[in-house]
């Protein structure tokens, strides 16, 4: 069996956990943090070498003007909302100081890497950046939801037909008020394949 080389690289795989979006505040990672976080996707899985991926950083004013898209975003999906839902729906873009939206380049008819292949290329290299925030101490979570898969969203954010917006990483420092723990931890399941009809 090879030694372990990193263990706590291990660690902080098995101890990673979200960081509510409301329990993030100042300060965000400075610019050149941000670099060496985003760098990190590059080592991502990626069949073919695609570079499948994108990234949006959002800070500052930029939150504010999300919060609109997000409130006419819910206007458009819900035409009865009350006032009080939309300001639900502003606030969601001010919660982190930071967000990066990340966004999936998918070219369907590639001759040789299928549409999941890169959809999965591009899922790892945002976890990749979700992990590397982690690493440096920063609270972190990757939300998706149906203001992400909203289509006035993505146009807003500038998508083009062959994209796809996968996630908003909101990052952060972690309130003293963040809970400590994340969701309860499950053992890792053996689950070994012997041959056709193994079930």
């Amino acid at each position: 069996m090879p030694m372990i080389q990193d263990p706590l690289l291990l660690d902080a795989l098995t101890g990673r956990r979200s960081t509510p979006a409301g329990c993030l505040t100042a300060p965000a990672p400075d610019d050149t943090t941000l670099q060496r976080i985003l760098q990190a996707a590059e080592s991502a899985p990626d069949h073919g070498g695609l570079r499948p991926w994108r990234f949006l950083v959002i800070r500052d004013n930029a939150l504010d003007r999300l919060g609109e898209v997000f409130v006419e975003a819910y206007r458009r999906r819900v035409p009865e909302a009350t006032e009080a839902n939309l300001e639900r729906e502003r606030l969601r873009a001010l919660r982190p100081p930071l967000i990066v939206a990340a966004i999936a380049r998918v070219d369907p008819g590639h001759a040789k890497i299928p549409e999941i292949e890169q959809l999965l290329a591009a899922g790892a290299a945002t976890h990749q950046v979700v992990l590397a925030s982690a690493a440096l101490g920063f609270g972190v979570v990757w939300l998706t939801g149906e203001r992400v898969y909203d289509a006035h969203v993505q146009s807003a954010l500038g998508l083009s037909a062959d994209e796809r917006l996968i996630g908003l990483v909101n990052i952060g420092t972690r309130k003293e008020s963040a809970p400590a723990n994340g969701r309860k931890r499950q053992a890792a399941p053996l689950d070994f394949w012997e041959g056709p009809g193994d079930r």
